[in-house]
């Protein structure tokens, strides 16, 4: 729809840009105010979230400390912490190593006594899958190399079966984990029982072998009989057979 329209006077000359022209309008200023709620405002802003720290362990890769931290966000506060503690497991390790590194790398060389460190382990809790509760000292004596343990008369280390004689007079005093696995430990080693008469038929089984080692576990061994020697001074198979 078509509506009449009135141009306001301009006063002026069109040919100098209007510089000295009066234009009326009527605008309306409109003022706005914006509020915002941050710190500082004049209204209050939600409190910050509790996060827990991250906490570095001393020493990097090759530290034995376990951080732990925690955190706790309620409506009106907040509250985080974080702590650390030593990994047992892990400095028994360390310690295993560095005994038994050699010397010309910066370890002490000694052999045993890192062993003795690793056995002083005690067993690992079982899961709920049954898996763990196999120490050091049980796999070093299922394997026939028992723990290293010292004779106070002679001073001397006593390992194989002179260590698990020494394990069957106090078992509760030298077996690692003998409480909680005492039926393990009484079966395997016979504890309570006269193993003399046993002892000496193996020794006496032990001495009539006269083969050496080699022979004793040597599977591919092949023993042939001596050729016999003919009147005509030829083998009995033509010397065909040898001994190889």
């Amino acid at each position: 729809m078509a509506s009449p329209s009135y141009a306001n006077d301009i006063n002026g000359d069109f040919s100098n840009n209007y510089q000295d022209s009066a234009v009326d309008s009527n605008n309306a200023t409109t003022n706005e105010t914006n509020n915002y709620n941050a710190a500082g405002a004049s209204q209050a802003a939600p409190v910050m979230s509790s996060i827990a720290p991250t906490v570095m362990g001393g020493g990097g890769n090759d530290s034995c400390l376990l951080p732990t931290t925690s955190g706790i966000q309620m409506t009106m506060f907040g509250f985080s912490q974080g702590t650390m503690q030593q990994d047992e497991h892990c400095n028994r390790r360390k310690n295993a190593r560095l005994l038994g590194t050699p010397q010309q790398i910066g370890g002490l060389g000694l052999q045993v006594s890192a062993i003795s460190v690793l056995c002083s382990s005690p067993a690992t809790p079982k899961t709920k899958d049954g898996e763990g509760g196999q120490s050091v000292f049980k796999s070093m004596m299922l394997a026939s190399t028992p723990c290293p343990i010292m004779d106070v008369v002679t001073g001397k280390i006593l390992m194989g079966k002179a260590a698990i004689d020494k394990y069957r007079e106090h078992p509760e005093v030298y077996i690692v984990g003998y409480e909680t696995d005492k039926v393990f430990w009484d079966t395997l080693l016979r504890i309570g029982e006269d193993l003399s008469d046993e002892e000496t038929k193996a020794k006496v089984a032990t001495v009539s072998d006269n083969r050496t080692i080699s022979q004793r576990f040597r599977s591919t061994r092949r023993v042939t009989p001596a050729p016999v020697i003919q009147p005509d001074r030829r083998t009995e198979d033509n010397g065909t057979q040898g001994d190889d």
